[in-house]
């Protein structure tokens, strides 16, 4: 009989604790509130007529954008995307125009507590000139193709070495002693490079210079070279197949960089025997300082 009030006792101590300890638990409606991680999700500008996407630290706090087509930053179009579970508290709006000569604030509730965002902007001091834009701009005394496609030396591929021609799928651009360029837009040019495609035998330019247009609006069509200007001459006499694979290349000074749209390549002499004034390239490239 003991047993049994005994049982019966440390049935009723359990029973009464679970009841008191589901009935307290019940009555706890609280959420834990855990920070929102990535409280600003992506921060966007308008960087000419593309969309830069800026990079953000979470850890330091930090939201950094480089503008490569913008020549200043004092009023930058900036869109964010906040966290659906967080809070913008300073601005108050998503889509701004901002000066960015200074760093700028960004302040957000992430659930626990306001955080500090620092958005800064910087443009690069020099860009590539974005080959997209580039076309054919032919004068009356331009030479006519005689092999391949002038837009084949803005398609991206130059080869690793020489004799490599699968790699580019043996496309180059062979004409006589000049072509004619428009890169889309007035840029100070900060370096050309041309890559070959001989190598340093028959139609690979030897000796070639690098012209451009200074005047105003569009070139008159007769192509007369007293209205052009000689940016640059490059020669091969001396070059090895070890030089292949870096191109040739012109540097020009931030303080001299011509401002130029138009350009004109001239061949002097090639590699033939006796040499021609053809020319091959399979790949020009431009960069432009920022000014």
């Amino acid at each position: 009989m003991k047993k049994i009030s005994l049982f019966l006792s440390i049935l009723f101590c359990v029973g009464f604790f679970l009841f008191n300890s589901c009935k307290e638990e019940s009555m706890d409606e609280s959420i834990p509130l855990n920070p929102v991680l990535t409280p600003i999700k992506t921060v966007t500008a308008q960087d000419g007529e593309e969309i830069a996407s800026a990079v953000i630290s979470d850890r330091n706090r930090t939201i950094e954008l480089s503008l490569k087509n913008l020549r200043n930053l004092s009023s930058v179009n900036v869109n964010l995307s906040i966290s659906k579970r967080a809070k913008l508290l300073s601005p108050q709006d998503t889509v701004l125009t901002l000066d960015l000569t200074k760093p700028y604030e960004i302040m957000v509730n992430n659930l626990y507590k306001d955080v500090t965002y620092t958005l800064t902007a910087t443009i690069p001091e020099f860009i590539e000139i974005k080959k997209s834009k580039f076309k054919e701009f032919r004068l009356n005394n331009d030479s006519e193709k005689m092999e391949g496609n002038i837009v084949y030396l803005w398609d991206g591929q130059a080869m690793s070495k020489p004799e490599s021609y699968g790699e580019i799928g043996y496309r180059n651009y062979l004409t006589g002693e000049c072509f004619t360029v428009d890169l889309g837009d007035h840029y100070n040019l900060k370096r050309f490079k041309a890559n070959l495609y001989w190598a340093y035998t028959n139609v690979c330019p030897k000796k070639y210079e690098l012209w451009g247009y200074k005047g105003e609006g569009v070139p008159p069509i007769d192509g007369n070279w007293s209205n052009w200007t000689k940016l640059g001459s490059l020669n091969n006499s001396t070059s090895t197949l070890a030089d292949f694979a870096a191109g040739d290349e012109l540097e020009f000074p931030k303080e001299k960089s011509p401002l130029i749209r138009y350009i004109r390549v001239k061949c002097l002499e090639n590699y033939r025997n006796p040499p021609t004034t053809a020319i091959s390239l399979c790949e020009i490239t431009f960069w432009a300082w920022n000014m």
